[in-house]
């Protein structure tokens, strides 16, 4: 296939994929408005509407004015844009099944010079090695892990709480994860890092029969089967072995015990503990029951949470691909706008990991024009070849021949 077909197809299959969640509405100029940027924001990687208009203009195309119409289809108040987010929400949940992984996590948005903007709280700055406090937006964030690499965002919202709203981070987090689990039918393992082991969290999430697999930070206590209440690093020396074993294992050593909250004296959880090496700390992990399925071991766990990075991948992905960090849109309707289109955006670059798509990344791999190295993140690596074929004005210059 040609540098051309290549582009014309995969044109092709973008705008289609745009039209789908264009059908939501009835209104012509909203279905325009949908697909040109859910198309801008791949074709640009960029968050600015006025990046977003040249990368879908023409060379003889007035950029302010199509920059001046997605600004107010964006920030207009006279449509409901809802069931975008809502549509994507039910199309990940469908992918989800018995065994799936479901990630999540807290990524800040950081904004230390805005002054204009609706709703800026105080968040800390992780690009930020110091991790200053800075104006700017939590976002809360959910995937579902497909095959080896794909990640298919579920949610993509920032807390309202950090606007000043009448509510708090733990109620707005809980509420989001029950709403997914009620969309995926109570399907689906949770994997969650240290922050969500909280009992604000995990106690309504056993209630309603959330599967979690939950990273402890250790200061916990949790009753045993003789009825003693330790500390989760207590029973962790426990279970230590007295001399560790003289040939270690590769993928470590693992151990785990059943144990009680105390809050939840009816559910039987779980304490998984993993050395990867003697002096190193130990991995702790909590596993509610519904997780607890007869084919999964103590090391099924651990190997289950090493995938939670994904979603770093993904929050990586997201921020620098796509610039999200930069958006210069000012009221929080616009935000949350925003952040539904390049959560499409990035569903739509996951959906290249399906079979139908092979023939387009097998064109992309053997390019004679790419770089001859190994591709780590595929979603992230076809952002930016799509960028370079795409765009009306790229900035990669193509060597003849």
């Amino acid at each position: 296939m040609s540098d051309n077909g290549v582009s014309k197809e995969i044109r092709r299959r973008l705008y289609a994929f745009g039209d789908g969640i264009a059908r939501l509405f009835s209104d012509s100029r909203r279905q325009r408005f949908l697909k040109d940027m859910v198309a801008g924001l791949l074709i640009s990687g960029h968050v600015h509407l006025s990046k977003v208009a040249r990368a879908i203009s023409s060379g003889d195309a007035d950029i302010h004015g199509v920059e001046k119409r997605l600004s107010t289809h964006l920030a207009s108040e006279h449509w409901d844009m809802s069931p975008v987010a809502d549509e994507l929400l039910q199309r990940s949940a469908n992918l989800v099944a018995e065994d799936t992984l479901i990630t999540a996590d807290l990524t800040d948005l950081a904004k230390p010079y805005a002054r204009k903007m609706q709703g800026l709280g105080r968040v800390h700055d992780g690009s930020d090695p110091d991790k200053h406090i800075v104006s700017g937006y939590m976002v809360f964030e959910a995937y579902v892990r497909v095959g080896k690499w794909q990640l298919f965002p579920l949610v993509l919202e920032p807390l309202k709480t950090y606007a000043g709203a009448p509510t708090s981070e733990n109620v707005e987090i809980s509420a989001h994860v029950l709403r997914i689990h009620e969309a995926v039918h109570k399907k689906g393992t949770w994997l969650l890092d240290r922050g969500f082991d909280r009992d604000e969290l995990m106690l309504p999430w056993l209630k309603n029969q959330v599967a979690f697999v939950i990273r402890q930070r250790g200061d916990r206590h949790v009753r045993l089967a003789d009825g003693r209440k330790l500390a989760i690093t207590a029973l962790a020396a426990e279970l230590q072995p007295p001399a560790w074993p003289k040939r270690w294992p590769k993928a470590g050593y693992t151990t785990c015990e059943k144990v009680w909250l105390p809050e939840a004296l009816a559910q039987e959880l779980l304490l998984v503990v993993h050395w990867r090496r003697p002096d190193s700390e130990p991995l702790l992990l909590l596993v509610s029951p519904e997780a607890r399925q007869p084919a999964r071991r103590a090391e099924w766990f651990v190997k289950a949470y090493g995938k939670r990075w994904g979603v770093e991948d993904a929050t990586w992905a997201i921020k620098q691909r796509m610039t999200l960090e930069q958006f210069l849109v000012r009221s929080w309707m616009s935000i949350r706008r925003l952040l539904w289109l390049v959560a499409w955006a990035f569903f739509w670059l996951n959906l290249w990991g399906q079979d139908r798509y092979q023939g387009l990344r097998n064109a992309l791999i053997n390019h004679p024009w790419r770089f001859a190295k190994e591709v780590k993140y595929l979603f992230d690596w076809i952002a930016l070849q799509i960028r370079h074929l795409l765009h009306p004005r790229p900035t990669f210059a193509f060597a003849d021949g």
